[in-house]
This record gives C-alpha cells, sequence and structure tokens, in this order.
C-alpha cells in the first residue's frame, strides 16, 4: 500500500500530538491531585485544631464531659455531628452545645476523639485493622492527630477527615472527579484543535511537495517547461522547501536549455555535413554516370571535401572529449614564451603568401604550468583565424607578457573585427556572424578554444583590437 509524505507527516503529527497530551493528563493530573490532597490533609488539621482548642478550653472550664457528649452523632452517622465551620474564620473554642465538625461547604467531616492513651472517647476508626472491642488506636495512627490538653499536659488527640480512616470525603471525591473531567476534557480539546490547525498548515507547507512531484513526472515524461509555484519569502528568509523548489527550476531551466542546446547541436552538425556529403555523393554520382571523369582535379576536389568533413568529425570529437573531460591533460612545467613564438613560426610561409607581417611582442621570457599541446592547438585555432579574416598587406599581433598575477596571450588581427553584441557568442558552437566570415571555417574552432582554456584554469574573451580588427585575449594565473 502506497502512503504519500503528507499522509505519513499528518499520522506523525496526530500521534505526537495526543501522546504529549497523554504524558501532560497523566503528569498534571498526579501533580494536581497531591496538590488537592495536601490541601485536603491542611483543611482536616485545622478542623481537628479547632476541636482540639475547644477540647483544652473545656477541660480548663470543668465543661469537658459535656462537649465529649456533645460530639455524639444523632443524625448523620457514628462519629460525626451537624453544624457548619467557618475555616475562613479564626479558630475560637466551641461551646459544647454547639460543635462543629463541618466543612465550609457544608460536608460532613470524619472526627475522632483519643485519650492521651489512644482509646477512643468519641467517633469511630473506619478501618478493618482497627480493634473495635478495646477501641483504641495504634500509637501510630493517633499520635497524627492535633493533641488536646489539661492541666497544662496532653490529654489526647483529635484526627479530622483522613486522619480519621476515611480516604476522601464525598466532597474530596466530586472534587477530584470535577478536577479530573477539566484536566482530561481540555488537553483533549486542545489536542483536537492543534491537530486540525496542524493538518491545515502542514497541507499548505507540503503543497510545493505535490507541485515538485508533478515536476519530476512531468520531465521524467521528455517535458521540461514545467516550474514548481513557491510562495515569495518573507523578511528575506528562504525554508529548505523554497530553496529545494528554486533548486528544481534551475534544474528545470538547465534541462530545458541543454535540450534545445541538444537540438540545436544535431540541427547545426546536420547543415554543416549536409555540404561535403552531399558535394562528396554529388561528384561520385557525375563519375559513375559517366558525366565526369575520374581525372586528378576532380578526385583532387573529392579529397578536399573529404578532409573538410573529416576535419569537422575531428573537431566535434575533440569538443565532446573536452565537454567530459575525458580527455586528459599532461601537465608540466614549459615557457609559454617559446611556445607563442612557434606557432608565429609555424604560420610564417602562409602570412608571406598573403602578404601580412607578422608581430611578436614578448616582454620577457615567461613560464607556465599546463598542457602545450593543447594550448598549442588553442594557438593554432587562434592563428588560422586570424589569417582567415586579415586581408592582404594587413598585420597579425602576437603578445605574451605578465600583468600582475596573470599571464596574457594576445592574438589580434587587422581584418573587420567582431561586432561588440556578438563577443560572447562567437564562442557559441556552429556560431557564424555571416557566411562570408565563416565560409571557409567549421565554427567550432574557437568553441574548443574556450573549452580546452578553462578546463586548464584559464579564461579567453573576445575585444576590438586597436586597428578595429578582433582581439582575442588568453588568461592564466600564474606567478
Amino acid at each position: 500500500m502506497k502512503i504519500s509524505l503528507t499522509a505519513r507527516l499528518i499520522i506523525i503529527m496526530v500521534l505526537s500530538v495526543f501522546l504529549s497530551s497523554l504524558v501532560s493528563i497523566l503528569f498534571v493530573g498526579s501533580v494536581t491531585m497531591n496538590k488537592v490532597r495536601l490541601l485536603n490533609s491542611q483543611r482536616d488539621s485545622n478542623i481537628a485544631s479547632v476541636v482540639a482548642d475547644s477540647l483544652t478550653a473545656a477541660a480548663d472550664e470543668g465543661q469537658l464531659s459535656q462537649t465529649l457528649r456533645a460530639y455524639n452523632m444523632r443524625r448523620s452517622g457514628p462519629g460525626m455531628m451537624e453544624g457548619r465551620m467557618n475555616m475562613m474564620g479564626e479558630r475560637k473554642p466551641v461551646l459544647p452545645l454547639r460543635p462543629l465538625v463541618m466543612s465550609e461547604g457544608n460536608e460532613l467531616i470524619p472526627l475522632i476523639i483519643t485519650d492521651f492513651e489512644g482509646r477512643i472517647l468519641q467517633g469511630e476508626f473506619r478501618t478493618a485493622a482497627e480493634d473495635k472491642t478495646l477501641r483504641k488506636l495504634d500509637s501510630e495512627i493517633y499520635e497524627q492527630g492535633i493533641p488536646w490538653f489539661s492541666e497544662g499536659e496532653i490529654a489526647g488527640y483529635v484526627l479530622a477527615g483522613n486522619q480519621a480512616g476515611q480516604r476522601e470525603t464525598i466532597g474530596d471525591i466530586y472534587q477530584m472527579t470535577s478536577l479530573y473531567q477539566s484536566i482530561l476534557v481540555f488537553p483533549i480539546i486542545s489536542a483536537l484543535f492543534a491537530t486540525l490547525l496542524g493538518i491545515f498548515l502542514l497541507r499548505r507547507v507540503l503543497r510545493p511537495l505535490k507541485s515538485l512531484q508533478k515536476g519530476v513526472q512531468t520531465i521524467q515524461q521528455g517535458r521540461y517547461d514545467f516550474r514548481v509555484e513557491f510562495p515569495a519569502s518573507k523578511f528575506g528568509i528562504q525554508d529548505d522547501l523554497t530553496l529545494l523548489s528554486q533548486g528544481f527550476n534551475e534544474m528545470a531551466d538547465s534541462l530545458e536549455a541543454s535540450e534545445e542546446w541538444k537540438k540545436q547541436i544535431i540541427s547545426d552538425t546536420a547543415h554543416e555535413l549536409r555540404t561535403p556529403v552531399s558535394l562528396i555523393l554529388g561528384n561520385l554520382e557525375m563519375i559513375l554516370d559517366g558525366v565526369y571523369k575520374a581525372d586528378t582535379p576532380r578526385m583532387e576536389s573529392l579529397y578536399r571535401e573529404t578532409q573538410s568533413l573529416a576535419g569537422l568529425v575531428r573537431n566535434l570529437q575533440i569538443l565532446a572529449s573536452e565537454e567530459s573531460g575525458s580527455r586528459r591533460s599532461e601537465l608540466e612545467r614549459f615557457s609559454i614564451t617559446e611556445l607563442v613564438q612557434s606557432t608565429a613560426s609555424d604560420y610564417s610561409t602562409l602570412a608571406l603568401q598573403k602578404k601580412i607581417a607578422i608581430t611578436l611582442e614578448m616582454e620577457e621570457e615567461l613560464e607556465m604550468e599546463g598542457d602545450p599541446q593543447k594550448i598549442k592547438q588553442v594557438l593554432v585555432n587562434l592563428m588560422a583565424n586570424a589569417l582567415r579574416h586579415t586581408p592582404e598587406t594587413g598585420r597579425i599581433f602576437l603578445s605574451c607578457k605578465r600583468e600582475r598575477n596573470y599571464i596574457i596571450v594576445d592574438v589580434e588581427d587587422s581584418g573587420e573585427g567582431i561586432p561588440e553584441e556578438f563577443r560572447e557568442k562567437v564562442f557559441n558552437r556552429f556560431f557564424k556572424i555571416d557566411k562570408s566570415r565563416n565560409s571557409e571555417g567549421s565554427g567550432l574552432g574557437l568553441s574548443i578554444s574556450k573549452i580546452i582554456i578553462e578546463n586548464l584554469g584559464g579564461s579567453i574573451e573576445a575585444l576590438s583590437g586597436r586597428e578595429g580588427g578582433a582581439l582575442f585575449r588568453i588568461s592564466f594565473p600564474g606567478k
């Protein structure tokens, strides 16, 4: 059986609320009942003290016998008297004619009067352990009472309420029952209210999770346009669900961009491959049909197209390897100055043919740590690009210098330059400003150069040269 996260959290919350309420009921009930019993015990002691004072006063006035007889119970049972005791007033000796053993609420309180040795003079001790024949209490029982005096000495003890053998009176039981009901009812009501409020808030808080679940299912179906809605943060505070929702949306943006890039790459690759493949197939069909002769010029043309096609495939492989990280870099300490000079030397003959001057600007002999073969590949790409876009009698500037903690390599031409709005886009795959500018290239050289430089910890950017041409600047951190 499948249970949603919301249902699990609600079950956990309900159990937690009711368990905490049960613990509260037990704890508060125990503490409250102990407090009630303590108050009742204090009440019983006050009643016993009032009776003891009245007996002491009667003994001093010679009216002890009359007072003891007055404590006989005529209607309410053995050991009890009618009347009312005002527990809030001062304790005064009770007159023999009106002995009072009732609480403030007209409740009859059990009463026992003993002599010094524990013999019961009035009242009855209501326990099975009592020896009713001797009508005498054990010492540990009667000595818990309040003593009354005769001629300055203890003549006996007075026990009231619980001390007299009754655990709780009817009033005590009613009082405790009411308290138990209050202790039981109010926490249950509070628990129900807290549960309902918690469920409402929990469903509100977990609403983004349902949206996330729907988003995951949507992305699994190959649709990347779904975005999770989440409440705006208040006071600049973001909770975990908000951050999770933002992360999901960023992931969806990335997947959507990746999908668009993949479609664009497939489209661009197919477009770039279509031209050389079509030329090769067209020429071969003409040769097979006897329209063209398989002579040397025709075969050289086919060979050039095949080389172009092979170069495009090779560049795609290099780009894929660099992006996946499968093409390892062999890091070593080398002279970047010598690498720049050797690259200029490699293209000196081609530059001479186009009447293009190559100028080197080297401030000092610089060394750095990196992969010289990959950096050489980048310099070759940049030099080929510069020669392709520099007109005859133009110039190419190569420089290598140190600026603060960076080694800077510049490749600059005196061609038409790159418009500012395209200086970041030129590093995109297959990007071409116009057909005439990049008709000889595949549009992958700058993309490969960028990923190689970034994998080696450097950066490359397109700028405007001193004569309005294109300037590609490579920066490597180095001491």
